[in-house]
């Protein structure tokens, strides 16, 4: 029998992001450099990463990040060579324990296949699903509208107070950090009465997050972003739940690559993700 070998875990600290972006590349088998992501999740919560050795070697990571009343897990990945070896394992149980201790009574993931029996056996359930849409064809764009803007510092208040009951929880942290990274790609939407009917973020490689009370707003927001140059074809991770997400999505050239499941650890969250167009990411919903 192979010697599974000695893993110890460790915090991930900003001195790892290098070491850690050779882990995900092969680990998710696209050669894009998550760097600037991980260094965002990094400053949102310093004591959430983890580092993953394998006889002394870095073999894996993942971390966790606490909204209150849940945490959201991400960035799972072990190098290909040493998966199968309780990597992930050890990893999720740090990972779990530790949101015990943050007293986070439900635990929320977007599931790859290669870790759905993990998270089962963890005791993971089914709460929904997410779709990545990727823009294929940009040939057809939405008509700019005159309710929609960009994002203003004195906006943020009412952007929190707007999302958290669709979230479930309070995101201002992570407003604000997007924000301040792309002051010029943040977007809000009023409605006919002046109140504040959605907004977006448009990521250099994603579209979210991305909410809105009604498709018009959703629609109008979309148009804003597609106005803006992007790393690569965008893409959009939209929850099942949301119906209308998918056919506005079609309409304007975009094409779903693959669907995970969207499961949660304890009890189901107070949410709205059918006005959610677009997660932030898969690691921090």
């Amino acid at each position: 029998m192979t010697d599974p070998g000695h893993i110890a875990i460790r915090t991930l600290t900003a001195a790892d992001v290098d070491i850690a972006d050779t882990i995900m590349m092969p680990a998710y088998g696209v050669p894009r450099s998550r760097k600037r992501d991980l260094r965002r999740y990094l400053a949102l919560q310093p004591d959430g990463w983890l580092l993953a050795l394998l006889d002394g070697e870095p073999a894996g990571l993942g971390g966790a990040i606490d909204y209150g009343p849940f945490a959201y897990i991400g960035l799972m990945a072990v190098l290909p060579a040493l998966q199968r070896r309780g990597i992930a394992s050890a990893l999720m149980e740090r990972l779990l324990a530790w949101t015990a201790a943050h007293s986070c009574p439900t635990v929320l993931l977007d599931a790859s296949p290669a870790g759905e029996r993990l998270y089962e056996k963890l005791g993971f359930v089914d709460d929904d699903t997410v779709v990545q849409y990727t823009q294929e064809d940009r040939a057809v764009r939405p008509r700019a509208s005159e309710r929609v803007g960009p994002l203003s510092e004195a906006d943020l208040a009412a952007l929190e107070t707007f999302d958290t009951p669709l979230f479930g929880a309070s995101r201002a942290a992570v407003f604000a950090a997007l924000r301040a990274e792309h002051p010029e790609r943040a977007f809000v939407a009023y409605d006919e009465a002046g109140a504040l009917a959605g907004y977006l973020f448009a990521q250099p490689q994603t579209i979210g997050p991305w909410a809105a009370r009604g498709p018009a707003a959703a629609e109008a927001l979309l148009a804003a972003a597609l106005a803006l140059d992007f790393e690569e074809a965008p893409r959009v991770l939209a929850p099942g739940a949301n119906t209308h997400a998918a056919g506005l999505l079609l309409r304007y050239g975009f094409s779903p690559q693959r669907a995970l499941r969207h499961m949660r650890h304890g009890s189901a969250v107070a949410a709205r993700r059918d006005l959610i167009y677009g997660q932030t990411s898969y690691a921090i919903g």
